[in-house]
């Protein structure tokens, strides 16, 4: 049988500690934190560890770097790779009594499909609680400018259509956080303020609000999805390519025992999604969204 991400060969869970790696051809890097005798014992499935706290998924590398470079500032990293390669980023930090966990991945491709598999692979290896999205996006709104960052707290899925012989009938879906991640994003607003001026970058902000998702990357001020979008809810920020994958993945696991229960997407804008769209402001974008993560977190963990 095929297995994906941290694997556990035989019966039985294991508690991870630090860093280790489970399975034949599996290997550990930790970064900050003291070496590892060896694998953990297998241990009584009454007594495995608890759910990590996040699962974050970037797409792009660009994307990971910049919240991996965030994150090691925040608390101790490990890596863990299985044979197949993927690689799982694990942070731990001491906060308000208690030990929090977050684990990062990158996705294997970018797009909607992709970002539901990846969802999947936290899901089974980790059983975060949260499932965070964070990268870039282009703006169709005058309101989110290039290097701000759009805290999504509801994605609307454009992709979904009838084709009929009078025109394309658009149906698009709506996927909202739950109620327990927006009082903690209304709290990190309360906080620092809405919209929030990024104390690291002078010029760009932090702000909220909805943001559409599908498989098209928009690089056209005239493109029917925008016009659609605009028809929708005049108040959407940004276009991305992800979120609706990865908010309709996390609610299909809903009941299960290591089910993800929440979701949220941060993304630093990019571009204009015109014709001008290039990958010249990625970085800034990239580093934006993964600060605003980080400073969201004292109220994501609760």
């Amino acid at each position: 049988m095929s297995n994906y991400g941290i694997e556990n060969s035989g019966s039985g869970n294991v508690t991870i500690s630090g860093a280790v790696a489970m399975g034949t051809g599996t290997s550990v890097t930790q970064h900050g934190v003291a070496p590892v005798a060896g694998p953990a014992a297998p241990q009584d499935p009454a007594r495995a560890a608890p759910a990590w706290d996040a699962g974050v998924v970037t797409v792009l590398s660009v994307e990971t770097r910049a919240v991996l470079d965030e994150l090691s500032k925040w608390g101790s990293h490990a890596e863990a790779r299985t044979r197949q390669g993927a690689v799982f980023h694990e942070f731990t930090r001491e906060h308000s009594g208690r030990t929090v966990r977050l684990v990062v991945t990158q996705s294997l491709l970018p797009g909607q499909h992709s970002a539901g598999g990846t969802v999947e692979e936290l899901r089974r290896e980790y059983a975060p609680r949260l499932v965070v999205l964070v990268g870039i996006a282009g703006s169709i709104h005058p309101d989110a400018l290039l290097g701000d960052v759009v805290v999504a707290q509801e994605v609307i899925h454009y992709e979904p259509r009838k084709v009929t012989p009078d025109g394309v009938l658009r149906r698009g879906r709506a996927h909202a956080v739950t109620a327990g991640v927006q009082h903690a994003v209304n709290g990190f607003f309360t906080a620092h303020g809405e919209p929030w001026p990024l104390p690291h970058s002078p010029g760009h902000r932090a702000l909220r609000g909805p943001i559409g998702s599908g498989e098209a990357v928009l690089a056209d001020v005239r493109a029917d999805e925008r016009r659609y979008l605009r028809e929708y809810n005049e108040k959407i920020l940004a276009v991305e390519t992800e979120g609706a994958g990865l908010a309709t993945a996390v609610h299909a696991s809903l009941g299960g025992t290591d089910a993800a229960h929440a979701w949220l997407v941060v993304r630093g804008i990019s571009d204009a999604a015109d014709a001008d769209k290039n990958d010249g402001h990625h970085e800034l974008a990239a580093r934006n969204a993964a600060f605003v993560f980080s400073s969201l977190l004292p109220h994501l963990a609760g």
